[in-house]
């Protein structure tokens, strides 16, 4: 199983997450849309929809 189906089957659309590259938050909390071919895809809390590259980062329920 990818790392892209092992998001998917722990986080379900709408689950807040927060985004690190190492101690650095990317943005603000966020909502977790899906993963899909090793992107993550989520929205920040201005209702942007961004795609996030799963290399280097660290996804985090909240």
């Amino acid at each position: 199983m990818g790392f892209s189906n092992q998001l998917n089957s722990v986080l379900k659309l709408g689950d807040k997450i927060e985004v690190l590259s190492g101690a650095e938050k990317i943005d603000c909390d966020g909502t977790f849309i899906k993963t899909e071919d090793h992107y993550l895809i989520w929205s920040n809390d201005n209702g942007d929809v961004l795609f996030t590259h799963l290399d280097r980062i660290t996804v985090k329920k909240v």
